[in-house]
């Protein structure tokens, strides 16, 4: 035991790392996967698919794996010193507090927009599977269809809200997994018999490339509205967004770290000159505090990496099983009905199986609700902490969790029962959302990674090489994806 060390001793499942125990160190990285399974794979990769057949297959590759480096440099750094890093961005160079503010704010002010469309898009899919009529009397400002989708989107969010304050998410986390997993194993199966064109599939992989839509998309009366106008950019916003969330969900990621005490994360922080002291030449344990900070590293490592894996792979199941299925068909998610045509990746298999997709949708949009309320609530505080420190005392802390709680509710409450005219619907929300603080913050974030990396931390425990290559390529691609959806959108 090194008494002058500033990393405790790791466990034997970090030091000599074995499959089975590092099952252990899965953590904040179940949550991310569990917000995104719902909106991300079961709609916008289905709705990639039923559009641009395997064209567009890269969007979700490429922001997968991008992602996936963006979120483990921030852990990683939470990890060795024990410092979030939207505290060390308040130090970058230029205006005071200007990076955590660019990030933060808009992810303030974006929550709204996930807790009434993700609603909404669950509302509209009980709707029609309850054979509701599909037109009616209007009732006040709202159609009679956007009425009742409002009554079940509402109705749901304040069951989320309920599951959230009583914290019973293992339950359902345990459902979700078994059915999901059901769901994936299926749609699986229906892709290997379905049989994909492997080069076509490859092509879509690697080659980027952004085409028009189709003819017969824009001569499909049912669909002509919503795409024509719409640059095929947006749709790169919407599937870029799709896999993993946006830039908000990892600020409350990284911070849920600090509850799995991985490193010093969630124990203390350690300045510069501990850390220079720790790993210096004439340090005779240097050697050891270097490996024992290495060790550390490979928990957000497992962490990530198996779930941006799951959730890269699921993603790319249902986007290819669109492709096989709903684009021959000229079936495409659009518009308030964003769900029941993948219905149909289970019961093509068998009809009984519609069943086993009913409640998987059911699960997977409460825990993508249930975990989004968990994620927001370190989204604030860790911004919060950073911004204007002296509010987020130990004390006050369980306040600012309950407010932005109640702020999510009512917000997504008041956007969903604005009527479309003045909200929008909710494709153009989540666009919105996408543009606001999607590809291009993550872009960024990995640039305030790499100055973080090399102002905060010692030669000996910063990035290699190859994982600052890799940053660099990710802050650069994801930027340049960003700012050519943010033009389309504003023009």
């Amino acid at each position: 035991m090194l008494v002058d060390s500033p990393y405790p001793e790791p466990p034997a499942a970090l030091a000599r790392p074995r499959l089975k125990y590092l099952a252990a160190y899965l953590g904040p990285g179940v949550i991310i996967a569990s917000v995104t399974i719902g909106s991300g794979e079961l709609v916008w990769a289905s709705r990639s698919g039923a559009v641009f057949g395997y064209g567009m297959l890269w969007c979700f590759l490429y922001a997968g794996v991008f992602k996936a480096i963006q979120v483990y440099t921030a852990a990683r750094h939470f990890t060795l010193c024990g410092e979030h890093p939207i505290v060390a961005w308040t130090k970058l160079p230029g205006p005071p507090l200007w990076f955590p503010l660019l990030i933060a704010v808009p992810a303030v002010l974006l929550m709204p927009i996930a807790f009434s469309a993700i609603p909404e898009i669950l509302g509209g899919y009980m709707h029609r599977l309850f054979r509701m009529p599909l037109a009616g009397q209007d009732v006040g400002p709202w159609t009679y269809r956007e009425f009742w989708i409002n009554v079940w989107a509402a109705a749901f969010l304040s069951l989320c809200l309920a599951m959230a304050l009583v914290s019973s998410y293992k339950l359902l986390e345990r459902a979700s997994t078994v059915v999901l997993g059901a769901i994936v194993l299926c749609v699986g199966g229906s892709v290997l018999v379905l049989g994909p064109n492997l080069i076509e599939l490859i092509a879509g992989l690697f080659v980027p490339r952004v085409g028009d839509y189709p003819d017969w998309l824009l001569a499909t009366p049912q669909y002509a509205g919503e795409f024509r106008g719409r640059s095929p950019w947006l749709e790169v916003s919407l599937y870029l967004g799709a896999v993993g969330g946006g830039a908000y969900d990892y600020i409350g990621y990284v911070g849920m770290i600090r509850q799995k005490r991985w490193g010093l994360a969630g124990r203390r922080t350690a300045d510069r000159e501990e850390l220079d002291a720790a790993v210096s030449p004439q340090n005779p344990h240097a050697a050891e505090n270097i490996a024992r900070a290495r060790q550390w590293t490979r928990a957000p490592l497992f962490d990530t990496s198996v779930s941006f894996f799951f959730v890269i792979l699921v993603t790319l199941l249902f986007g290819i099983m669109a492709t096989l299925v709903l684009n021959s068909a000229h079936a495409v998610p659009a518009n308030n009905d964003l769900l029941n045509e993948q219905e149909v990746f289970l019961t093509r298999i068998h009809p009984e199986l519609c069943w086993v997709y009913r409640t998987g949708v059911f699960l997977a949009f409460l825990g993508t609700l249930y975990g989004a309320f968990e994620g927001y609530r370190h989204t604030f505080v860790e911004s919060v902490a950073a911004i204007v420190p002296g509010l987020a005392t130990k004390r006050r802390q369980p306040w600012l969790r309950g407010g932005i709680v109640a702020y999510c509710f009512l917000g997504g409450l008041l956007m969903l029962w604005l009527p479309e005219g003045l909200a929008g619907d909710i494709v153009g929300r989540i666009t919105f959302g996408t543009i606001i603080s999607g590809a291009a913050a993550c872009g960024l974030w990995c640039f305030a990674m790499l100055w973080t990396d090399y102002v905060r931390l010692p030669a000996p425990l910063r990035m290699s090489p190859l994982l600052r290559l890799l940053t660099l390529i990710a802050g650069i691609v994801m930027t340049l994806l960003g700012v050519q959806t943010t033009i389309a959108y504003f023009s």
